[in-house]
Parts: structure tokens; C-alpha cells; sequence
């Protein structure tokens, strides 16, 4: 039985969590149910996107993985498979076709993915209008770690076909490149939509915030590489790159938040 990988805005304070993992655990007995997190903001599709796509890799080659972050839940959105092969024989991954998938599917290096549309399958199913992750995501996953193929539940789509939001491909001009904040983390490291092998023509020494104001920042390895009060450029231990304080808030320093747009300057 293949084990289950999960990512949910549901949080904890209410029983989505608990009955979505007891739908799975009741159409695939004995089934691995792991977490990635239910602590995704309320209808947070970027930061959803980001711990999607920075942790897929950490999670067992043959997992499938149940992504319920759904503010269409209900409406004609789409419902979306995809699977990359593996050499245990490939993880597949089930989302609502609104940009949940949009960093994952096009991480560099990463094995091309095979993505469907499974909205003629998730009819079958009597669900809530307002909670498909229970009702219609728990049973498709079930059949898959059953054995069932990705194949033999939808139709074949393009990859580029998808939803892939703006903030999914930042935009890179001759002195910069647009970059949004997908998550802050309990430390205050500002996780931003930019993969951590990102090459610039020129080192980045500038942040320009979404009111126009200019922060300088420094390129560096570690937090430690910061003296007080200096902001640093990083790649972080999620392949993304971040901007970080030495122990202190960055996002508090520097006044931002999930969501927000700023651009990266190198000169």
C-alpha cells in the first residue's frame, strides 16, 4: 500500500484535518498517512505551491500526495493529477487546478511529470460542495495506493496547460527581477518565489519594497556570515532563496509579509 502525503489550509482547531485522514484511512486500510502541514494561511495558494515544492523530494518515491488548498471548492475548477516517474515507480499528486502545482511541475532537474484532468472521475463521488479534500481527493487517492494508474483515472493534458499564476515565474530585467514573498517563517526568513541556483548577472545589493523604498542586502552563506541589523540574501535549506536577519526577523525588519511583491536590484 502506497503511503499518503498531505497539504491542507484546515489547520487543527477544527476536524477537516482529522476526517480527512480518516477518509483515507478508511478506503486504504493500513495505508502510511504522513503530513506536510495543515498550517498553510487560509486559501493560500502560493505558500501552499512552496512547501508543495520544497518538500515533495523529502517524502517516500511512491507517495501520493493529497493537496487540499481549494478556494473554488465546489465550482467548475478543475480537479488535476500528475506523476513523476521515480524509480519506485513514481509519487503522484492530486490538487485543484489553481497554481498549487505551478512551482513543483516546474522545478528544474525534475523529471518531466505526466498531468491529467480528473474532474470526469471526481463526479462519481456524492461530496459536499464545500469539501471536496473528504468527499472526492480521499477516494481518488485511495484507488491510486491501491495500485490504480494516474492514467486510468483522467484525461492526458499539457503540463503548460495548467494554472501557473504570475508569482510562479518571476519576471527578470536587465537590473533586477521580481520576486514574491511565498512564506515568512517562525524565524522571520522571508521565502521568496526564486529557486536557490538562481544565477544574476551581478551579485544583488538592493531590495526595493512594494512602497518604493530601497533596503540594501547582502549576498551570504550562512546567518552567521550577517553582523546586527544587516539583511542577507541566502539560498535556505527549501531550494529557495530567502532574505534573512541574524538571529531576528527579517520580515519584521523589513515591514513584509506573505504575498508581498519586491524586486531584487544588481545595480
Amino acid at each position: 500500500m502506497r503511503p499518503f502525503a498531505l497539504l491542507s489550509d484546515f489547520g487543527l482547531a477544527d476536524p477537516y484535518a482529522g476526517q480527512l485522514r480518516a477518509a483515507l484511512a478508511r478506503n486504504a486500510p493500513g495505508a502510511q498517512i504522513l503530513d506536510i502541514t495543515h498550517q498553510v494561511e487560509p486559501f493560500a495558494v502560493d505558500q501552499a505551491a512552496f512547501f508543495l515544492a520544497a518538500s515533495a523530494l523529502h517524502f517516500p518515491s511512491n507517495a501520493v500526495f493529497v493537496c487540499v488548498v481549494d478556494p473554488g471548492v465546489g465550482s467548475t475548477r478543475r480537479i488535476i493529477g500528475a506523476h513523476i516517474e521515480t524509480e519506485a515507480g513514481g509519487q503522484d499528486f492530486l490538487a485543484p487546478d489553481n497554481g498549487l502545482l505551478g512551482l513543483l511541475l516546474f522545478t528544474p532537474g525534475l523529471a518531466a511529470a505526466q498531468v491529467y484532468d480528473l474532474s470526469l472521475a471526481a463526479q462519481q463521488y456524492e461530496a459536499s460542495a464545500t469539501f471536496h479534500g473528504r468527499d472526492v481527493f480521499a477516494p481518488l487517492a485511495a484507488r491510486l495506493a491501491h495500485g490504480e494508474s494516474m492514467s486510468g483515472l483522467g484525461l492526458p493534458m499539457d503540463r503548460t496547460d495548467i494554472e501557473r499564476p504570475a508569482w510562479a515565474d518571476p519576471s527578470c530585467g536587465p537590473c533586477g527581477v521580481d520576486v514574491r514573498v511565498l512564506h515568512v517563517d517562525r524565524y522571520g526568513n522571508c521565502l521568496l518565489s526564486l529557486r536557490a541556483n538562481f544565477a544574476p548577472p551581478k551579485p544583488p545589493a538592493w531590495l526595493r519594497m512594494p512602497w518604493g523604498q530601497r533596503r540594501g542586502v547582502l549576498p551570504v552563506h550562512t546567518y552567521a556570515d550577517l553582523g546586527p541589523g544587516e539583511i542577507g540574501l541566502l539560498a535556505g535549506s527549501q531550494g529557495f532563496l530567502e532574505l534573512a536577519a541574524n538571529q531576528a526577523s527579517a520580515a519584521e525588519a523589513l515591514g513584509l509579509r506573505r504575498g508581498d511583491a519586491v524586486r531584487l536590484l544588481w545595480n
